[in-house]
């Protein structure tokens, strides 16, 4: 049986997910302020928490 597209897209999908909380998790976010995991994050709300604790990083250093 052959995949959809939809399905490599899903894959695709969460494997960037899997990534991104994996880096979130190294600077030191385990969940969001609101009580939410990072697995509920979308990968845009993912991106944008990465982006600004990988900031508030390069500013403490």
């Amino acid at each position: 049986m052959t995949k959809t597209f939809k399905s490599y897209l899903r894959e695709a999908i969460e494997d960037v997910k899997a990534k991104r909380i994996e880096k979130l998790i190294q600077l030191g976010r385990v969940k969001m302020e609101d009580g939410r995991q990072l697995y509920e994050l979308t990968i845009s709300e993912l991106e944008h928490e990465y982006r600004c604790m990988k900031e508030k990083k390069k500013v403490k250093s």
